[in-house]
């Protein structure tokens, strides 16, 4: 490859006159030539930062994306850590160079069954299918992180035992939202958060006090209690609305590029 890291003219050349038909072979030997520029992304962001793809096929675009992972495992498959979108673990599965591709094409969380031994798109059977938002390639080169929204009729599940994680019910915040999500359909008699989601004038008036309370708080203790009353005020507001932490944080990111 070309010293600064940038794929070579006359690949460029291919790719920007590739056909969008051309079958799997052609399209996989192309992005394996994409992977050896890229020297197997040991260090990705800094050789592949020439790297353009014109115009590629998500095929293409899955494959490309592939090539630059490294596996050391004798089915060739790469690790796979799912997250929502506030970075918190669901499971741990298994990603082939065609379930990258099948993600991409569908914008779902699409893994490898090792036990079907065959492309697993989470939620055809369960119905807790995922949306996809974004993939990323841990610094070693040899494993992924899929970052999604967890969804279902039911409830948003992803492990079998029909918990969000694989490591049982969540903590904190998370458990905070499913709380209130369950409270906002079928609250037990004499709810206090039934009552806030009832009485619009009453949340916003606690919410302008809980928020009054902490700025003035003096102690981390105090500051600490009085962060836990904003957060539970403004999660019962957030859940009124439909909104969800992986909303919010979405949001946060979204900020943070215009800083």
């Amino acid at each position: 490859g070309n010293s600064d890291g940038s794929i070579p003219f006359d690949v460029v050349m291919e790719l920007e006159a590739g056909d969008a038909d051309a079958d799997y072979d052609a399209v996989q030997i192309l992005a394996d030539k994409i992977g050896n520029i890229s020297g197997g992304c040991a260090n990705c962001k800094v050789r592949c930062s020439g790297i353009s793809l014109i115009d590629p096929t998500v095929q293409l675009l899955g494959l490309s994306y592939a090539a630059c992972l490294k596996t050391d495992r004798d089915d060739g498959l790469f690790t796979t850590v799912v997250c929502t979108r506030s970075g918190e673990a669901l499971g741990l599965v298994y990603s082939s160079k065609e379930s990258v591709v099948a993600a991409l094409e569908c914008g779902r969380g699409v893994y490898y069954s090792r036990s079907r031994n065959g492309l697993w798109r989470k939620g055809d059977t369960s119905g807790h299918f995922q949306t996809l938002h974004r993939i990323d390639v841990d610094c070693d080169g040899d494993a992924l992180r899929f970052t999604v929204t967890q969804r279902g009729d039911d409830v948003a599940a992803f492990c079998h035992l029909n918990t969000l994680t694989c490591w049982g019910e969540p903590r904190g915040l998370r458990h905070l939202e499913e709380t209130l999500r369950k409270r906002l359909k079928d609250a037990p008699v004499g709810s206090y958060t039934k009552r806030l989601f009832d009485d619009e004038e009453l949340l916003r008036d606690k919410l302008v006090e809980e928020a009054q309370e902490l700025s003035e708080a003096q102690t981390k203790e105090d500051i600490a209690g009085e962060l836990a009353d904003v957060i539970y005020f403004a999660m019962v507001r957030a859940a009124k609305a439909g909104v969800s932490i992986d909303d919010a944080a979405a949001e946060l990111d979204r900020r943070a590029r215009k800083v």
